[in-house]
């Protein structure tokens, strides 16, 4: 009978979530959050400042999250549920926020109109447009001026921008195109200049130096960039048919890091996809993350088809619904604790993809071997996040929807024009959709949270995320310690 049990135990393992232990008090060295280090790395060769990232979800993360998270240290992995051009337009976007040196800076002709110049000015490709237009010889691409709204103000409508423009002769221009952070900033202070082009030795428009940008790189010093200061970006890809393509243009157009979003990342199509990006040579130069997993096995597979980064989780996230159709998933603690021993031991990191709820629960993510976390509910109804605010019994919400369900996946065949039957007949949906309150900006959200998690890092008694997986002590507590954690016998106001 014994021997009975042992095997039903062995069989029958039991799996933790995060609301099942808590992290242990260590004595702690630490006399302010600000000693913290929040530095990791999302894959092999892509490092952030904060262990966030946004969730590939259409009422999660577009440009506007993505922008938002680089800037406050993270990163944001663009959704698939797109088409090809619509997914490079984001990535676009994001690149162009911000960079030390543009180098597809927005040009007109000289003999343009005014009308034409304020077009130009007003470039959809930015929030509030451009501040100036590089004024170039169309068949040379020679630097002939730059006009800004300024030179606008008194004109006639038909004034041709090459008698408005201000001449290349009484421009500040650079030679250098690896001109750094501090020459730059010198260069504006010395001359007293808002703009400096870089032209070739030909005089040809080669990219465009500019005063907020170079505001934005001073005084922000937590930002993901990537080598040529422009905000870091991730994007999700599938493994169907033509997810190469898809793939090659993301990563022609300057995502940094690409994931192959699948339910079940465990699977031969997931391993093939993997095998295909890292041997294409379009594709091969940028980490690849790929997942969902909740095993060792399945952190081993993808490692050794050649992924920088995993992601786990099967089933934890609020609108999935995996765990209740297919029977199917590992709880999160456990998953995230199992695939991390595997990975780590491969210098590969890992991302707890799901069942974030509080900050305590990024703290408990990160100890059990995570080295970061991707959240979608906590970061939906920002207004970072796509959709409209609406308005449900007086209050302010926004939607979320699961990527497997049937509204994700009615609008993706919308985009690509297939029959409506094929969706609800075919389809078994594991997702769900529902609204969630409206949270305003992004910015005050992911403070609370890195400050819960610098808490969290010192309460192991550590200054840095490694150190503090290397110090963790968990303890299960029961139903009545988890209800204990929480604020009672009080009429909260």
């Amino acid at each position: 009978k014994h021997q009975n049990m042992d095997q039903v135990e062995k069989k029958f393992r039991l799996g933790l979530t995060y609301d099942d232990v808590l992290l242990v008090p260590r004595r702690s060295d630490v006399r302010s959050r600000k000693d913290v280090s929040t530095k990791t790395k999302l894959s092999r060769n892509v490092t952030l400042n904060i262990p966030i990232v946004a969730s590939n979800m259409d009422t999660v993360c577009e440009q506007a999250t993505a922008i938002a998270m680089a800037r406050d240290g993270g990163i944001g992995i663009l959704h698939r549920f797109c088409s090809v051009e619509e997914q490079c337009e984001m990535v676009r976007k994001v690149k162009r926020a911000q960079s030390l040196i543009i180098e597809d800076p927005r040009t007109i002709a000289p003999t343009s109109t005014k009308k034409d110049a304020v077009a130009g000015l007003s470039w959809p490709g930015r929030k509030n447009g451009v501040r100036s237009l590089m004024v170039i010889d169309d068949s040379t691409r020679k630097l002939l001026g730059i006009i800004t709204k300024k030179d606008l103000v008194f004109a006639d409508d038909s004034a041709l921008v090459g008698t408005l423009m201000t001449p290349i002769e009484r421009l500040v221009c650079s030679r250098n195109r690896n001109l750094s952070l501090d020459e730059a900033r010198e260069l504006m202070r010395k001359h007293r200049t808002s703009n400096i082009p870089i032209v070739g030795t030909d005089g040809d428009l080669v990219g465009l130096v500019t005063e907020s940008d170079i505001v934005k790189l001073t005084d922000n010093q937590v930002a993901s960039l990537d080598t040529k200061g422009r905000l870091l970006v991730g994007a999700a890809v599938g493994v169907k048919k033509g997810d190469l393509q898809r793939a090659r243009a993301l990563v022609q157009t300057g995502c940094d890091v690409l994931v192959i979003d699948i339910a079940h990342g465990h699977s031969a199509i997931c391993i093939d996809m993997l095998k295909l990006l890292k041997a294409d040579p379009v594709c091969r130069h940028v980490d690849v993350i790929a997942g969902n997993i909740a095993t060792g096995e399945g952190a081993a597979d993808l490692i050794a088809a050649g992924a920088d980064g995993l992601k786990i989780g099967v089933g934890p996230g609020s609108i999935c619904i995996t765990r209740l159709v297919a029977g199917s998933g590992v709880p999160q603690l456990s998953a995230v604790m199992e695939c991390a021993e595997v990975a780590h031991r491969h210098g590969v990191p890992c991302i707890a993809d799901g069942g974030i709820k509080l900050a305590g629960d990024i703290s408990k993510a990160i100890a059990a071997g995570a080295d970061t976390v991707m959240l979608g509910n906590m970061l939906a109804g920002t207004d970072e996040a796509p959709g409209r605010v609406l308005v449900k019994d007086g209050k302010k919400v926004k939607i979320i929807r699961g990527m497997a369900g049937y509204g994700a996946n009615i609008s993706k065949a919308e985009r690509e024009q297939q029959a409506d039957d094929d969706v609800f007949l075919d389809m078994v949906p594991e997702g769900v959709e529902g609204n969630v309150p409206y949270k305003g900006p992004i910015a005050p959200i992911v403070k609370q949270l890195v400050g819960g998690l610098r808490s969290g890092i010192s309460y192991c008694g550590a200054r840095t995320i490694p150190e503090m997986q290397r110090n963790a002590r968990f303890v299960r507590m029961t139903p009545s310690g988890l209800k204990e954690s929480g604020s009672h016998d009080i009429s909260k106001l």
